[in-house]
């Protein structure tokens, strides 16, 4: 019987909130895996709701005996190739998966009919960014019947921790060159500045984030581009200068990166606030934005994962390869429901 909802990196940052309030709603049926039981067992022990610890290592392998009774997994941790993915597509297991990694979605979406043809339904860009920068972006598309353009500005608090593969995607796409649909040349990451209003007036500069490539294949934008900045004017403009000089580079080396990761996990630099923007023009030069923000990017993922997931399990929906912003039709009453786990999201639609 398939009943389980079984996930991966249940224990961590991200997946123990996530592991948390699915057991609330799912009593004795939330697996929380991971590679050490203990840790899995001691999340078990301190959530209850009859969830249940098992070691489970991704690298080594799928467990058939255990996939044979999940309905659901929830993917919490990086992976290196889509073998569990197409695993759970021919058992017909339903698949949610959190990562920002654009060539990993692509992977992913290439296994689009396979999931149709086994009935399993996989959605994808399920967090903050992407996430809920998709669903803004979409709610704001909503309101024109022609676009022009699509800004997305995200602004992170560089006093979150995260864990090191997290870290390490941020350092390598500080030195990225990446393609935008309808641009004529590739764009270099922290170029094209933007100024706006988010939690103050800040500029905002291009990062390679999923969202703004994902999007580009189901809205009809004759540019959608996404922009970041750090909470710290200070350090978005360091790394401006530092990107301007060639200097980034050096943040792909994996020494300089283990520095990095050491110094934001040690010290308490910075705030773990969060805010993302959409913006939305059509061609009469109306514009129309909404946005989120709020404190702990880790906990407004797996808000997002929780809600996602309660969805896929609650409601119909079509098999295949889906992004969050293709399967919820009401985005206000979604964006809405995060406040019932922290009353201080602020949501501006």
């Amino acid at each position: 019987m398939r009943d389980k909802i079984l996930i991966i990196g249940g224990y961590g940052k991200v997946g123990s909130i996530i592991s948390e309030h699915l057991a609330k709603l799912y009593l004795n049926k939330v697996v929380v895996a991971g590679r050490s039981f203990q840790k899995a067992k001691k999340l078990a022990d301190r959530i209850l709701n009859g969830s249940i610890p098992y070691e489970f290592d991704i690298d080594k392998g799928e467990d058939s005996a255990l996939l044979k009774q999940v309905m659901l997994v929830v993917m919490c941790i990086d992976q290196k190739n889509t073998g569990f993915v197409e695993k759970c597509i021919t058992e017909g297991i339903h698949y949610i998966d959190i990562t920002a990694d654009y060539n990993f979605i692509e992977k992913i979406e290439r296994l689009n009919n396979q999931a149709k043809l086994n009935s399993s339904s996989l959605i994808l860009s399920v967090g903050l960014a992407p996430g809920i920068t998709n669903l803004l972006a979409q709610h704001c598309a909503n309101k024109f019947n022609e676009i022009k353009l699509i800004d997305i500005l995200i602004l992170l608090g560089i006093g979150e921790k995260h864990g090191d593969a997290a870290y390490r995607w941020t350092f390598d796409n500080l030195h990225s060159t990446y393609k935008v649909h309808n641009f004529s040349h590739l764009v270099k990451s922290f170029t094209l500045p933007k100024k706006s209003n988010l939690l103050g007036s800040r500029t905002f500069y291009t990062f390679n984030f999923s969202d703004q490539h994902t999007l580009s294949k189901t809205i009809n934008a004759e540019q959608i581009i996404t922009r970041m900045a750090f909470d710290s004017k200070l350090l978005t403009l360091l790394i401006k200068l530092l990107r301007t000089a060639g200097i980034t580079i050096l943040f792909k080396n994996k020494l300089i990166q283990n520095i990095g990761i050491k110094l934001f996990s040690k010290f308490n630099i910075g705030s773990d606030l969060f805010a993302v923007k959409a913006v939305v023009e059509n061609y009469k030069g109306e514009v129309y934005e909404s946005s989120v923000s709020g404190n702990g990017e880790a906990e407004i993922t797996a808000y997002v994962a929780t809600e996602m997931a309660y969805y896929l399990l609650e409601n119909e929906v079509n098999y295949g390869v889906n992004h969050v912003h293709n399967i919820i039709t009401d985005i206000p009453s979604f964006l809405n429901r995060l406040k019932k786990y922290d009353e201080t999201i602020k949501i501006e639609l």
